[in-house]
């Protein structure tokens, strides 16, 4: 299963089209809107965004990037999309439109993601655009959720916005960064080593010594889950079962 299903339930709200440019293995699409410049890449039109730009244009027609196929160097971290459970947040934030799913994409726009020691040394040279300003909307602050399997919800609070006089959305480079340093110490990797493990999940998922550490992440991309909520999308650099029962993705 890839993750683009879960988004397209995501985004299933105005939604017309979900087009796939590569020839691999999907739901039904329009070939003709194939795109050799992005290979690995589903696209769908007339998203429910408001204030987007698109990420190309195909025939004279606009797409929004939805989901990019995964790269086979490891497990996707399989994780619950968060979401409110407060009776008066789920009323408050079920009906927000939600933005599009941020990819950390190279240049060559085959690679995927940034290991978490490589990002966090500002080894970012690769990445796609990364002086662009971050698509997540007008908010100053928002919350980076993880789901890790085994351990309690967490999350942190992050800027987005610099420190200029005018306030302006930071770079992909810099959302990058903040989301790669969230994940970090002195959060997520620091608090769940702390953390108790629930009995019962699978061990190959824990973390710490002798389990999984920063060396073996990469962050891949990040999905806007909830108005002030984004969750990182995060792929080890090996499979931590065989690769014949591996279903990556959030569940």
């Amino acid at each position: 299963m890839h993750r683009w299903q879960h988004f397209s339930n995501i985004r299933a709200r105005g939604c017309d089209t979900v087009l796939r440019s590569s020839s691999a293995s999907g739901p039904a699409v329009n070939s003709s809107h194939r795109s050799q410049e992005w290979a690995h890449a589903f696209f769908i039109t007339n998203p429910v965004v408001q204030n987007s730009a698109p990420s190309i244009h195909t025939d004279g027609q606009p797409a929004w990037l939805l989901d990019y196929a995964i790269q086979d160097v490891g497990t996707v971290v399989p994780q619950h999309i968060w979401s409110a459970q407060n009776p008066s947040d789920v009323k408050r934030y079920g009906n927000v439109p939600l933005n599009m799913p941020i990819f950390f994409v190279h240049k060559n726009r085959i690679n995927l993601g940034l290991p978490l020691l490589g990002a966090a040394a500002g080894n970012c040279t690769t990445l796609l655009s990364p002086g662009a300003a971050a698509p997540v909307g007008d908010g100053s602050t928002t919350c980076i959720r993880i789901n890790w399997p085994g351990y309690t919800d967490w999350s942190t609070q992050i800027m987005l916005k610099d420190q200029t006089s005018t306030h302006n959305t930071i770079t992909l480079e810099k959302f990058q960064n903040v989301c790669n340093c969230g994940v970090q110490v002195p959060g997520w990797l620091t608090s769940v080593q702390e953390a108790q493990w629930i009995r019962g999940e699978d061990p190959n998922w824990q973390v710490g010594n002798g389990g999984i550490t920063k060396e073996h992440v990469i962050l891949i991309g990040v999905v806007h889950v909830s108005q002030g909520s984004w969750q990182p999308i995060l792929q080890l650099n090996h499979y931590v079962f065989s690769r014949s029962l591996h279903l990556p993705g959030l569940r």
